[in-house]
């Protein structure tokens, strides 16, 4: 039935551009994109880590000329281990055996010259983004992290809620309000180890067993969800600058409370609370270029709120201890970063990063850099990418992506890689170290 339901929007989704509404209307633009991604660890036994086939689907028309409508949504299928069927009788559901999801990732309409000729209104679910950086921004906090796929660094969902622009000469004033708040996706397995905090510090000589994890979120009410946020841009002296302010929550979560019971000693059980702590984000970034090298600067201050955590060992006849978890102390993110393309058509783009999304508080901050290079040969036909890495500086960690990417014919792609991930022990991501995989990528646009 899931399924019936999800090819039947999709049908709709097309048939918009031959129905009453579009007749009366402007032309609708359609469009799209059919996607795979597979991966494969390189250990003796190889394994499946990885996979998604994934349709993409786009729709923009202007029924008017001050007014614009926009649609995307995602149909997901991202494969599904045996162990994960709940029951014998799940075998009877294709929804169980094969299953897909709709993600709806934006669906919003625009109003251009709104109530004035230089104001502009977008309402509905939509992607803002802030920033100037590549990929990795630190002001970019209104919409929450999507890590469903860790690999694919920067990407969002979209929010339900308002946008206001008024234009005045050069200068760009916008204004964000998004009603409910949203968590981030989580990624899983290992992956979660690295991006999530720790949430149980054991005593010596026990043995973690059952965890068991509560999620607060916040209160429906305005003040306890609401995200609102004012953006100023404009041009200086050939840079696009801009300066902004977020009062939001943090998408990933805290551990605020732990409380630890016996489960047959020296096994105990763990009961774990998360909640997602408010902060106010100012933020600046400016881009441009000197010479032909494009040159970019994004810095954020946090004020988070303060999290104490609670870790209660009483039933084993241990005690209630606060520590910590989230300090209220200001703290700076920032990345400076260029790219620049060499004769023979060889691109290079280089950051460096201080803080990455999933890290919060001074004491947790961590220095990275991070290189891209891409080598276009046969008129864009092939290109070589044997450097693309993210090198943890300190704790050492280095998570690379080299590959080889062919566009056979025209919004065709095909690719294949390597993900190599080494750490230290002591790095946010050595529980990832030595699990590296191959992956293969094919994406045809439409």
């Amino acid at each position: 039935m899931r399924t019936r339901k999800l090819a039947a929007f999709a049908v709709s989704f097309f048939l918009l551009g031959t129905t009453g509404w579009s007749q009366q209307a402007s032309p609708l633009s359609l469009g799209g994109a059919a996607s795979t991604d597979d991966r494969v660890s390189t250990e003796t036994d190889p394994q499946l880590t990885f996979q998604e086939y994934r349709l993409e689907l786009s729709a923009d028309a202007r029924p008017s000329d001050s007014a614009k409508l926009h649609a995307e949504a995602w149909i997901r299928s991202a494969g599904l281990s045996p162990s994960t069927l709940p029951s014998t009788t799940s075998l009877f559901s294709a929804g169980s055996v094969s299953p897909v999801s709709l993600d709806l990732r934006e669906a919003y309409f625009e109003l251009n010259g709104f109530i004035f000729s230089n104001v502009d209104l977008k309402v509905g679910r939509q992607r803002i983004a802030w920033g100037a950086a590549d990929t990795l921004n630190p002001t970019d906090s209104v919409n929450a992290l999507d890590l469903s796929d860790p690999w694919d660094f920067g990407r969002h969902l979209g929010s339900d809620g308002f946008q206001l622009t008024v234009y005045a000469g050069t200068v760009q004033l916008t204004g964000v309000a998004v009603a409910q708040f949203t968590p981030a996706v989580l990624p899983t397995g290992s992956w979660a180890n690295a991006l999530m905090p720790q949430t149980v510090q054991m005593p010596t000589g026990l043995t973690l067993g059952t965890v068991t994890t509560t999620v607060t979120l916040p209160g429906l009410s305005l003040a306890d969800s609401i995200n609102a946020g004012l953006r100023i841009k404009s041009n200086l002296l050939g840079y696009d600058v801009s300066v902004s302010y977020l009062y939001g929550r943090q998408s990933l979560p805290v551990v605020d409370a732990v409380t630890i019971t016996n489960g047959g000693l020296p096994v105990v059980n763990a009961a774990v609370t998360l909640v997602y702590p408010r902060q106010h984000v100012f933020g600046a970034d400016l881009a441009g270029s000197i010479f032909a090298v494009g040159v970019w600067a994004e810095a954020a201050v946090f004020l988070p709120e303060k999290v104490t955590l609670t870790q209660d060992s009483s039933a084993i006849g241990g005690s209630a201890l606060q520590t910590t978890a989230l300090d209220s102390a200001p703290y700076l993110k920032y990345v400076v970063g260029g790219d620049y393309t060499f004769p023979g058509n060889i691109y290079v783009n280089a950051q460096f990063v201080h803080g990455l999304f999933q890290e919060a508080g001074t004491a947790n901050l961590h220095d990275y850099f991070t290189l891209n290079l891409d080598w276009r040969l046969f008129d864009d036909k092939l290109k070589l990418s044997p450097l693309s890495f993210l090198l943890e500086l300190g704790d050492y960690a280095v998570l690379a992506a080299p590959s080889i990417t062919i566009h056979p014919v025209d919004n065709a792609e095909l690719s294949i890689g390597f993900h190599w991930i080494q750490a230290a022990s002591s790095s946010a991501y050595g529980a990832l170290s030595g699990k590296n995989e191959l992956f293969a990528h094919a994406r045809y646009s439409f």
